[in-house]
């Protein structure tokens, strides 16, 4: 008879997950939006521990933990006691492999690696404009029909900034130019393919190139 076996009846996963990172001296970095679809996906969870190639690993950790989760469903691993990212990542199986899971770790590697490829290549080259040089780029974004382009989104928050310095007394060039840049990321390669990166990868780009 069929059964259907809920989320979170599968959530063991998560525990395996980080039985095995905690025996590599790493730790989960939790993600419960990425726990519940990956439990939903598989009906037999075995988790299996993947590796990063060392040329991926100066990648900003969102990009790595982004491109794993939104592409492969991959769960991001850090070295438990500096926190920073571990060149590992936990993968969750729908089966149980009679090499222990080899085979399926090293076609999750392969496929990991063309994904970081593609984002290396945007960051390196969204590295080489100045992230104030984006900003004219903008009038070409169509925010809203009625209310114009993203430059003039722009226009108006850096407007609405100016007038609150006066009222919170900070430091008025540096909140101009602050709310000038806030949406200058959205024409990076990296934020194209990941929208949800849109202000964080703004702030790499602007300590990238003063």
């Amino acid at each position: 008879m069929w059964s259907w076996t809920p989320p979170s009846a599968k959530r063991p996963s998560c525990t395996k997950a980080k039985q095995k990172a905690f025996a590599l001296g790493l730790e989960l970095i939790e993600d419960e939006g990425l726990l519940e679809e990956v439990a939903g996906l598989a009906e037999w969870p075995v988790v299996l521990i993947g590796h990063i190639e060392d040329q991926f690993m100066d990648l900003p950790p969102e990009i790595l933990q982004t491109s794993m989760r939104t592409h492969q469903k991959y769960f991001a691993l850090r070295d438990a006691k500096t926190k920073q990212m571990a060149n590992r990542f936990a993968v969750v199986s729908n089966m149980i492999s009679a090499d222990g899971g080899k085979q399926i770790v090293a076609g999750n590697e392969r496929v990991l690696r063309a994904r970081l490829s593609d984002a290396k290549f945007f960051w390196d080259q969204d590295r080489k404009v100045r992230l104030e040089a984006r900003v004219a780029a903008l009038k070409d974004i169509v925010f809203h029909a009625k209310v114009g382009t993203m430059q003039d989104r722009v226009d108006r928050v850096t407007f609405v900034a100016m007038v609150l310095t006066e009222l919170l007394r900070v430091d008025f060039e540096k909140t101009k130019r602050a709310a000038w840049l806030a949406k200058a990321d959205l024409t990076t390669g990296v934020v194209g393919e990941f929208p949800e990166l849109q202000g964080v990868m703004g702030r790499y780009y602007a300590l990238a190139r003063p």
